[in-house]
């Protein structure tokens, strides 16, 4: 057994412990932005529509208010434009010099037909209603009556993704007002300047603007894939070059301890060789002279003759311990010792 600093193994530190741990973060907080990002983008494509829906309600406001102030306006009769029979005011046909037949455009009247050429080239839906319409076709549906009656309550504007005919749409609806130009048909219903009239509720297909909400999601996961990958590598990195500077260390620092420990027996086999070496010259001088003063037929000849080999080794032992230069180890019972043949020159 030997414990030398050149064929020592190191354990490396549980490398794939911190990094799983490090990576599972980094992977939880990349998950929760990725989420983040998804939700922000579900939103912007919803807060899209709805701009458009505003837009599209600011537009039938303005255009009403242009009929309004021009009194309404009339258009030749036609298999489209036929005269409403639910307005009740004078003149609601007339006829040019030549013979044209005329019926009045009212602000109501015009609203209807530009919504229906709306949902015919972009498919989104307006509909002008009121929970007391004159008309039929403008009663509400159950989502335009709760909008309704939210605006008796203060809500300004009312706005949620629907499905209609089994499409999904951004559905936005505001109050409309009662102004001077309204009471000429709606005053008999017991409207006054202010109240809330009804209101005109806008759907703007969603389906278009899905679209480009699945190209911006799947370049935010590809994105963000990316990111992830390589964070993970820069951990699995920089964890490799932790162990590798650990393990340098440790190395390092094991080399100390031998080298303290390989001083410290050098000190020390210096010293014992010190105090043996004159009581080795002692004996073996004293042995020379006893075999120089008896016979070899003396029983004692022969151990005289054992105790000047046996000093003879124990000066070889102590050269052996004056020449250690390595700290060298082997098992001794249940321990270990120096192994004085390795560790000496």
């Amino acid at each position: 057994m030997t414990d030398n600093i050149e064929t020592k193994q190191f354990k490396s530190l549980p490398v794939w412990k911190y990094s799983a741990g490090i990576i599972f973060v980094w992977s939880f907080i990349m998950l929760a932005l990725l989420l983040w990002n998804y939700n922000n983008e579900k939103a912007a494509t919803y807060e899209a529509a709805k701009i458009q829906a505003r837009t599209a309600f600011e537009k039938d406001v303005l255009l009403r208010q242009w009929n309004a102030d021009h009194g309404g306006l009339y258009a030749p009769i036609t298999e489209k434009t036929q005269p409403n029979p639910y307005l009740d005011i004078p003149e609601r046909e007339i006829s040019t010099p030549s013979g044209i037949k005329l019926t009045k455009i009212t602000p109501a009247f015009m609203t209807r037909q530009i919504h229906e050429l709306a949902l015919q080239m972009s498919g989104v839906r307006g509909h002008i209603t009121s929970l007391k319409p004159i008309r039929p076709g403008n009663a509400p549906d159950q989502w335009e009556s709760n909008a309704l009656a939210s605006f008796n309550k203060g809500i300004k504007e009312i706005s949620s993704v629907e499905k209609m005919n089994g499409e999904n749409y951004m559905r936005l609806m505001r109050p409309l007002l009662t102004d001077e130009s309204c009471l000429k048909c709606h005053a008999k219903q017991g409207y006054r300047v202010g109240d809330i009239r009804g209101g005109i509720s806008v759907s703007v297909p969603l389906s278009p603007y899905s679209e480009i909400e699945k190209s911006g999601i799947m370049t935010l996961f590809i994105i963000n894939g990316i990111i992830w990958f390589a964070g993970v590598m820069g951990i699995g990195a920089g964890m490799f070059f932790l162990d590798h500077q650990v393990h340098h260390r440790l190395k390092a620092e094991e080399a100390l301890r031998h080298k303290e420990k390989l001083q410290g027996i050098i000190e020390m086999s210096g010293a014992v060789c010190h105090e043996l070496n004159q009581p080795l010259q002692a004996i073996s001088g004293n042995a020379e002279l006893l075999l120089m003063s008896i016979k070899k037929d003396d029983p004692a000849y022969k151990k005289i003759i054992n105790i000047q080999h046996q000093a003879d080794r124990m000066g070889k032992i102590t050269k052996k311990l004056m020449g250690i230069t390595s700290y060298k180890t082997k098992a001794y019972l249940n321990e270990t010792i120096i192994d004085i043949d390795k560790a000496a020159k």
